[in-house]
């Protein structure tokens, strides 16, 4: 059996949590689907996730950045959330997929664990809800764009 090392336990750990939901067990109670698009100088992210915190307090939720940068979090109830952007934990497999696209040939398309594009590593700051000064309203049908500024 292979060791799990650092680069993969969380991105297992958010599988899992992803796959499993991170509610409470038994819990009935179901939210609605936030979507959006997470920015970086204006220009659309292509590899991260984001993480949703209730202002009000209770368990944050993620959803992760698509190549076209937008993101989808599932079962959040509506209201205001302290948002951060998570791009650090991408940055070996950014790296993986530079070196399997320099073995494949000019040209030609690699996903590394199925995530492609360009990762764009934003400043620590966004990394956690706490430090981002990032918030945000959840309304149902309603998209949310989470801006960052990389100054």
């Amino acid at each position: 059996m292979r060791p799990i090392n650092s680069f993969r336990l969380p991105l297992l750990l958010l599988l899992v949590a992803s796959l499993t939901g991170c509610g409470p067990q038994g819990s009935t109670t179901k939210g609605i689907q936030a979507t959006g698009t997470a920015k970086l100088d204006g220009t659309p992210l292509e590899m991260g996730l984001v993480v949703l915190e209730p202002e009000a307090g209770g368990e944050s939720a993620s959803g992760q950045i698509a190549k076209d940068g937008s993101f989808k979090v599932y079962d959040v109830k509506p209201g205001r959330y302290k948002a951060a952007v998570q791009t650090s934990m991408f940055a070996g497999m950014a790296a993986q997929g530079k070196k399997a696209a320099a073995g494949a040939g000019e040209g030609r398309p690699v996903a590394v664990r199925g995530l492609d594009g360009t990762l764009r590593p934003v400043p620590a700051k966004f990394e956690k809800t706490a430090t981002s000064g990032l918030t945000v309203e959840v309304k149902a049908g309603q998209p949310i764009t989470i801006e960052v500024i990389g100054k």
